[in-house]
């Protein structure tokens, strides 16, 4: 049976975005370093888990998972200081400071050391990584203009569900089949290896900026657009945990623990599918998918599901994988409005304080997702969740209304000299 000219020209140019991405300068190199940075994510916190776990047990390794988690809160400094000195000068040194934390933690567990010592080579370790998806996503917007931007960020946002889908199966097959300490090492071949392709680019700020130019303290918090932004982040990303959470609650309670992660699958799965078609879909197309116009469809999607989920399993598995393809196109839309509202001098720093929401709004969601679920029920909690998504895209409407501040709008909000 031969093919049909038309469709086949018809997915040839759906396509077509994509293959303009393999035809720019260093492409190749630029998607191995993201893949490597969406792998890490993946590997790291399960490698660190088992590792400790396996000589003093998990609730010692939860510790030290947390406490590597809390800090995230100095991210916003890494990004400042790569605006303020470049980003080979930031990301070198805390590259060795990663290695040497790392390879003290593994080399005091095998030794049976202090567990004081480990908490805070974990501690120390996740505060000094180099910020790769952050600089990747830098990368890619020095690289493309357009729609071929929104078609790079959307491959960039499924390597990154890729890697959560990929990577802790990784850490987990390396740590059981290889030696405890592999899955770290893995994590660490990955992070050099992007760390070295990233800096091998040019990119415009790779060298930072002159040390006389002019900056307000606060940096990019200054800016109305970019603190109204920050809340919608929190408030989207507090709603997305507290789906993820819902949906094993769901499953639990019908006394069916394997339909959790089935749900989770279908919305992985309606993630990935949504972040390929924005970035095939034509300009003219991708135009009406803004981060608040995206936020909106979630609660709508979300609602859908808290209905479904007093009825029928088949239904939720339908609502699910199509609130689904909502999600990917969400991180897309939202990265391309912090690049957008951000200053130009403090780009890194922008995207860290928006990965900084992204963290504070998983937490909150984790933390309130518990109370609701043991008072009303995964029902509630989905409610909860397509209100805070209702919110999100209230905010992220006004951040984008308020636009970006230009750099004589930055100088004039400078304290006068005394």
């Amino acid at each position: 049976m031969r093919a049909d000219p038309a469709k086949v020209a018809g997915y040839m140019k759906f396509l077509s975005s994509y293959r303009q991405l393999f035809s720019l300068p260093k492409f190749g190199s630029s998607l191995l370093a993201a893949v490597a940075g969406k792998l890490k994510i993946g590997i790291s916190s399960v490698a660190l888990l088992l590792e400790v776990a396996h000589y003093r047990g998990f609730k010692s390794a939860a510790i030290v998972v947390s406490v590597s988690a809390l800090a995230g809160v100095t991210v916003p400094l890494r990004g400042r200081l790569m605006d303020r000195y470049g980003y080979a000068l930031v990301m070198c040194p805390s590259l060795v400071v990663y290695l040497g934390a790392l390879t003290v933690l593994v080399v005091n567990e095998s030794a049976h050391g202090s567990f004081a010592t480990t908490v805070v080579c974990g501690f120390v370790a996740s505060a000094s990584i180099p910020p790769i998806q952050i600089v990747t996503r830098l990368m890619w917007g020095a690289m493309t203009t357009g729609t071929l931007r929104t078609t790079i960020l959307s491959l960039d946002a499924v390597l990154t569900d890729v890697g959560y889908i990929v990577g802790p199966t990784v850490a987990a097959f390396l740590v059981v089949a290889v030696v405890p300490w592999a899955g770290l090492a893995a994590s660490a071949l990955l992070t050099t290896g992007a760390t070295l392709l990233l800096l091998s680019r040019e990119l415009s700020q790779q060298h930072g900026q002159p040390r006389s130019a002019e900056r307000h303290w606060l940096g990019p918090l200054h800016t109305w657009a970019l603190l109204t932004l920050m809340v919608a982040v929190a408030c989207f990303f507090m709603a997305v945990r507290a789906v993820e959470l819902a949906l094993p609650a769901w499953a639990q309670q019908h006394e069916s623990p394997l339909m959790g992660g089935v749900l989770l699958s279908c919305m992985s799965v309606g993630s990935v599918a949504g972040g390929l078609i924005l970035g095939a879909l034509p300009a003219w197309r991708s135009a009406w998918a803004t981060f608040p116009v995206l936020l909106a469809v979630l609660c709508v999607g979300t609602s859908f599901m808290a209905a479904a989920s007093f009825t029928w399993t088949a239904v939720l598995v339908v609502a699910t994988a199509c609130m689904g393809i909502a999600v990917g196109p969400s991180f897309v839309t939202l990265y391309a409005t912090a690049g957008n509202v951000s200053p130009a001098d403090m780009a890194a720093e922008t995207q860290s304080w928006i990965a900084f929401s992204v963290s504070l709004g998983g937490a909150a969601g984790a933390a309130v997702s518990g109370v609701v679920i043991q008072a009303w029920g995964p029902g509630a909690l989905l409610v909860l969740a397509a209100a805070s998504f209702a919110i999100a895209s209230w905010l992220a409407r006004r951040a984008v209304q308020a636009g970006p501040v230009t750099p004589e709008e930055a100088r004039e909000s400078l304290p006068a000299a005394p």
